[in-house]
């Protein structure tokens, strides 16, 4: 499908086209990354690197501690560049991949600014409300994450699955499918993780790097956090607010808070289960929304002004409409179609 010259439906073949002719690269993610993002983009990286191409650079608006408190195991995480990066390159001669953003608004304010003086965006994604933002749209709504549809690509090229391209693919597809706990993941999710496997690589260290790495500070922090748990509908909605006193207090990153909705989640009652974050320095209020079983609570995002997957999506605020006005226009909408 065309829309205003865009490939709005772009196929593996369309991108494999691309990726072949075209010698020069930037690659990006959307903020606030998780291990999809940086997995991904990585692994992105290395195969168009396996192909020969002149020039490859990730680059993120990110700030750098970030990657190396939350992603330093990844190999080559060292590598991803900052915006400024950006100002040294004509970016006319350029393709601009976009990996793992639903949106053009979320990959940051630099790459919005810059995004139309790239050669050609492509935009790889599976969230279902992409707003296909590419000249060319690879956006998969059925692969557990943007790992699996770079591991495809891999495969599509000719380009070896070894242990150093396994290790950049496995922490992105293990990230978005929760360790593989979720409905998103297919019988091909695991084949693709069997195969991973093959190379050498051990699940231990992802479980050690991914899971069991948290300061003595984040869990005093996260004590915190859970002494303060909200609750209504009988349990049914529990939520939790995380604000920036609290972060400051215990030394914790913005990012590395992420895990704490998935831990209120543990609760046997729940339905829908969400965190209030604080980001005073983005000026932002962002809400966290999980659920389970049929609850879609990417529809509440919608209404509100974000989106996501049916079971877990995210929606931001204007830091001055304060923690207290959003937590009740959330509650409203949840209260709505719980």
């Amino acid at each position: 499908m065309i829309v205003n010259d865009r490939i709005a439906n772009s196929t593996i073949e369309d991108i494999k086209e691309i990726l072949k002719k075209e010698d020069k690269f930037v690659i990006t993610f959307h903020v606030n990354p998780d291990y999809d993002a940086v997995g991904s983009s990585l692994s992105l990286s290395y195969i168009l690197k396996k192909l020969g191409k002149k020039e490859v650079l990730v680059v993120s608006e990110e700030r750098k501690e970030v990657f190396e408190r939350i992603f330093s195991f990844i190999p080559t995480w060292d590598s991803i560049k900052g915006v400024e990066e950006l100002n040294n390159i004509d970016l006319s001669n350029y393709v601009l991949v976009v990996l793992d953003s639903g949106e053009k608004k979320r990959i940051g304010k630099t790459f919005q600014k810059l995004i139309s003086q790239f050669k050609t965006v492509v935009n790889i994604d599976h969230h279902h409300d992409n707003d296909m933002f590419g000249d060319y749209n690879l956006v998969e709504l059925e692969v557990v994450g943007t790992g699996e549809i770079v591991y495809n690509i891999a495969k599509s090229l000719g380009v070896e699955i070894d242990k150093d391209l396994a290790m950049l693919i496995y922490p992105a597809i293990v990230g978005d499918s929760g360790s593989f706990r979720f409905d998103s993941v297919r019988p091909y999710t695991h084949i693709i993780a069997s195969e991973l496997l093959k190379t050498g690589i051990k699940p231990s260290f992802f479980t050690m790097a991914m899971f069991q790495n948290k300061s003595l500070n984040f869990i005093k922090f996260e004590g915190e956090v859970f002494l303060n748990i909200k609750a209504c509908c009988d349990s049914k909605i529990v939520w939790v607010v995380i604000t920036n006193e609290m972060m400051k207090k215990y030394g914790v990153s913005d990012n590395e808070t992420e895990p704490v909705v998935e831990d209120i989640g543990r609760i046997k009652d729940c339905v829908v289960y969400f965190t209030i974050k604080e980001k005073v320095e983005r000026g932002l209020i962002s809400v966290a929304l999980r659920s389970k079983g049929n609850f879609d609570v990417s529809e509440v995002a919608k209404k509100l002004g974000g989106g996501g997957h049916k079971n877990a999506s995210g929606v931001t605020f204007d830091l001055s409409l304060g923690v207290e006005e959003v937590e009740k226009r959330v509650l409203e909408e949840l209260k709505k179609h719980l």
